[in-house]
Order: C-alpha cells, then structure tokens, then sequence
C-alpha cells in the first residue's frame, strides 16, 4: 500500500523494526577495497558513537572499482518551526580519498515534508511506479526543485530510478540493484550513496549496485 512506509528489521543492518523517517540528515563515508577484497563486516573499523541502529554498511560496485560505505541517516523531528532542525554529527572518520557527505534527503509524498522539500538535497518516493512513471516522476521531482540534485523512485521491480542533475541541468539516470528482493535498501539509502557518488566527481552511470555489506 502507498501509505505505508518501509519497515526494516535487525537481521540485515543490525537496527531495530521501526518505520523509516521521512526527513534526515545523511553521510555517507566511503571506503574503497584493494583488488580482490571481499567485503564483509560488523562496523568494527568505524567509530562506536557513530555506528548505530542509524547507520547501513554497504557495498557499492562501478564499472571500475567496488568498495564499502558507511550511510548514517539522523532523523529530523516532526515540528516545522524554523530552526527546528538540528544539524548531523560530524563524521568522525579521517579524509581518503572520497570524501564524506553529508546531505538531507525528504520523503516526496510526505504531506507534512511539502515546505522542507524546497531544501532538500535529495528527494524520495517511496510509491514503486512502472518504469517509464517512475522516469517521469523523477524528472517532474527534480523539474519542480532547482536545488534538488538527486531524485529517487522506487520501480515496480527490485530497483529504484535514480537522476542525477549535472551543472548543465541535464538529467542522468541510473538504476542500480539494491540487493535482493527479501530485503533490498530502502531507497534513500541508494540514492544517497548516488548522491554522496556525485559530489565526489563519479559520474552516476557508473555505479551498477548499492547492496547491504554481508554480515561476518
């Protein structure tokens, strides 16, 4: 059902089943792996205030390179006062060579999100549409907010369409796998590592999946 919002339980990210919030802030620290790595992990090599039932460890592949990320997102409270948002912990980790990002990211079809939707960084929808919908929505979402560099919708398959706003203004899409269809990423997950992609200079073709990192 449209309504309802995604529920995740412990057995893939380790966090509690509750609902997935509709506004947060996200960062996005990655890590790339030397050839040959297989990556697996509990979170061991990250800083213990910074892990926690917030975060999804990931594993991200491109065309030429794979690598694991660390997505945490801070949930934004519910008032729409001004200046009721807090701004996200800094990320601890120490710079590499992609950075970290930070961004937020809002839930489109959140009636109580209209007016925090003219900041946001990132846009998400959640209402899986078929192919050629979602590429619509997607455009129409960014179309609709100049400031919005990334847009996601869920497709009436395992993935989501993700576009991506160039400095031309021009449109580029992708739709990465997000893991299997017993419990694939929620979507603002994957678009935030596009997001976070972006930013760093990748080019968002590139990516081919943003999938949950194996447990140890």
């Amino acid at each position: 059902m449209a309504d309802l919002h995604w529920m995740r339980g412990g057995t893939v990210s380790g966090r509690p089943a509750t609902p997935e919030p509709d506004a947060a802030w996200a960062t996005v620290y990655f890590r790339a792996a030397p050839p040959g790595e297989v990556l697996r992990g509990d979170g061991s090599d990250d800083r213990a205030s910074f892990v926690d039932w917030r975060s999804d460890f990931v594993v991200w592949r491109s065309d030429a390179a794979h690598g694991s990320a660390l997505v945490r997102s801070d949930p934004l409270p519910s008032s729409a006062e001004r200046h009721a948002y807090p701004y996200p912990p800094l990320c601890p980790h120490a710079v590499g060579p992609l950075p970290c990002d930070v961004h937020l990211w809002v839930d489109a079809d959140s009636p109580g999100r209209t007016e925090l939707m003219e900041h946001a960084d990132v846009l998400v929808s959640r209402v899986p549409l078929p192919l050629a919908s979602a590429h619509r929505r997607v455009r129409g979402l960014l179309a609709g907010h100049p400031g919005c560099l990334a847009a996601a919708v869920l497709d009436t398959t395992t993935r989501c369409v993700v576009g991506v706003r160039d400095r031309t203004g021009a449109v580029s899409f992708v739709r990465p796998e997000r893991g299997g269809s017993d419990v694939p990423l929620p979507p603002h997950v994957v678009v935030s590592v596009v997001h976070a992609w972006a930013v760093s200079g990748g080019s968002p073709r590139a990516l081919r999946s943003v999938v949950a990192m194996p447990r140890r």
